[in-house]
């Protein structure tokens, strides 16, 4: 199992919503792409779910091997902004990873990591009080609707393009632009 570093860990947390690409098993036919909000856990697992009738979920269970790819900052460096830059470029971060995905079956289990979920995405939410006797019958056919999973990672191939080339008296001069345009994400990586 590959470990993310720390800066991409940053990118996964900050940028949850992930595209999901299942194996194609025909030349002919193109995989199966979802996006999905994915947790990244303490144990170096990342934890979702999608739709049961979901067709990733399908190809995954005929090949377990999936492509997720993070997008983290992106945005246009002009050639305006410092004599090094002579041509325009984009800048990015993409953490894209090969994961083995895992299902959970278990409805106690669907549920504990359904709670996890909510808790990270709205920690202002009790889901205590959405998991109660009253809501059986609704918390049952969420469960029946969803399917839950976790995603062991493979292998990381992450490409941070910061023109980490150009003198850091270049990238400021990219750091301070991009802060004016509004691109405060990117600016703040800029100088990684």
């Amino acid at each position: 199992m590959n470990n993310l570093t720390a800066e991409e860990q940053a990118i996964v947390k900050s940028h949850p919503f992930a595209q999901i690409l299942s194996s194609s098993q025909d030349k002919n036919e193109f995989a199966e792409l979802v996006y999905c909000p994915l947790k990244l856990l303490e144990n170096n697992t990342l934890l979702g779910h999608l739709s049961a009738n979901n067709s990733l979920i399908n190809a995954a269970r005929k090949n377990p091997t999936v492509k997720v790819i993070f997008s983290g900052p992106h945005g246009y460096i002009s050639p305006r902004w410092h004599k090094e830059q002579s041509v325009p470029t984009w800048n990015y971060v993409t953490v894209p990873i090969t994961c083995r995905i895992n299902f959970i079956e278990n409805n106690n289990n669907k549920l504990e990591a359904m709670e996890n979920i909510c808790h990270y995405f709205d920690p202002q939410w009790d889901f205590s009080n959405f998991n109660q006797a009253s809501n059986t019958k609704m918390v049952q056919q969420m469960l029946s609707a969803i399917t839950v999973f976790t995603l062991d990672i493979i292998e990381v191939k992450s490409k941070f393009k910061l023109s980490q080339n150009r003198s850091i008296e270049c990238r400021t001069a990219f750091q301070d632009n991009l802060q004016k345009i509004g691109y405060n994400d990117l600016a703040k990586i800029q100088l990684l």
